[in-house]
């Protein structure tokens, strides 16, 4: 009797377990088929993406013509500045040989301009005498004319040299007349102007790269010269980014972007297409064309250098139905979905549909769905 008992036990166990197991299966299959999305009213675009970076509209690197130190700055980063603002001056680093040289052309200029002048003052007397040809009372004048000149730019190279923009001292043991001394200011100032730099735009101050006393090397050497600060026109906020060269046939000028910062990744920033680049630059065999867009940000919350994306508007419908793309099915060159329906027994039927432009992540819907239908994804 015991046996028996035994063997019902078992054999009830079994059934059970079986029946668990294929309840499981069943379950299992059926949550399969459940993998699903509604047709839903949307809006949708097809785009191009581009990577790169917020820059203002230009940008202008200040160097010095003249090679010396950087005596005074009149901005600093962030000002604000308008073209032809007075921006740093530069004074140049004379060493002592040129000190030396330089004093010793004020000193030989300075002979020759008296020397040409008591030479021009007795050719005045001898042409009233008649005792001297014209020519030689203009030859008089000339030299004594050039031997000015001379000395005034001898001395205001001095001044300069040795007091940068003081022009008050006087080389010692020279003698000047007063109107001498109108005409070496005036070389003087001329020469001070040259080293003072000025705004070539109007705009931000973007970077002050000196710092005062530093050496700058002229823009005239093989190096290109110290950039001392950089300006930019920020009138036009512009994003600079690469297209692929798959991507670049589809998009043109006047298109409409969509400009997305990590400091604001919920909030595009609309933009306009306003280039793009001829010629393509290659880099590690990847193609990319360069292209730029004016971007309104009339609150002024982007900020230059920032990294952004963009995308590319090559078309947008509104309000319009959309399903995931994983429902589409792709079948002798026409397009289907499964819907779910649960009349029959597969739970689904297949349906033609006319497809429109698509994201990537989901598809419009021209024809063969209604809004609030199920379909099957797949899986």
């Amino acid at each position: 009797m015991k046996k028996v008992i035994i063997i019902i036990v078992v054999v009830v166990v079994v059934v059970v377990f079986g029946f668990l197991a294929v309840k499981g299966c069943q379950t299992k299959g059926s949550t399969q088929t459940l993998n699903t999305a509604k047709v839903e009213i949307g809006n949708i675009s097809k785009t191009v993406v581009a990577t790169g970076k917020i820059e203002p509209l230009y940008k202008a690197e200040i160097k010095s013509k003249i090679g010396g130190l950087i005596k005074q700055f009149y901005v600093e980063e962030g000002d604000r500045v308008n073209a032809g603002q007075k921006l740093v001056e530069v004074i140049p680093g004379a060493t002592p040989v040129e000190l030396v040289q330089a004093r010793t052309e004020v000193k030989a200029a300075a002979y020759d301009k008296i020397v040409s002048e008591k030479q021009y003052q007795r050719s005045k007397e001898l042409i009233d005498q008649k005792m001297i040809s014209p020519e030689d009372h203009d030859r008089a004048l000339a030299n004594y004319s050039t031997a000015k000149a001379r000395f005034y730019a001898a001395m205001a190279q001095l001044r300069v040299l040795e007091q940068g923009s003081n022009i008050a001292s006087l080389a010692e043991g020279i003698e000047i007349s007063e109107q001498d001394q109108l005409e070496i200011e005036k070389e003087t100032k001329e020469a001070i102007a040259s080293m003072t730099l000025i705004a070539p735009i109007s705009g931000i101050v973007l970077s002050r790269d000196t710092d005062k006393g530093s050496a700058v090397i002229p823009l005239s050497s093989a190096y290109g010269g110290t950039v001392i600060m950089t300006i930019a026109d920020i009138s036009e906020k512009h994003f600079r980014g690469d297209v692929d060269e798959a991507d670049i046939g589809k998009v043109h000028l006047g298109l409409p972007a969509r400009i997305y910062v990590e400091a604001y990744p919920d909030e595009p920033f609309k933009a306009k297409l306003t280039h793009i680049s001829p010629q393509g630059r290659e880099e590690e065999e990847i193609v990319n064309f360069e292209i730029r867009a004016t971007i309104d940000d009339p609150e002024n919350r982007l900020r230059f250098g920032m990294s952004a994306d963009a995308e590319l508007v090559l078309e947008e419908h509104e309000n319009v139905l959309v399903i995931p793309e994983g429902a589409i099915i792709y079948e002798d060159g026409k397009t289907f979905v499964n819907v779910q329906d649960d009349s029959i027994p597969e739970g689904k039927r297949k349906v033609e549909i006319t497809k429109g432009i698509s994201d990537g992540l989901r598809t419009e819907v021209l024809s063969g769905l209604e809004e609030g239908q199920v379909v099957v994804l797949s899986q």
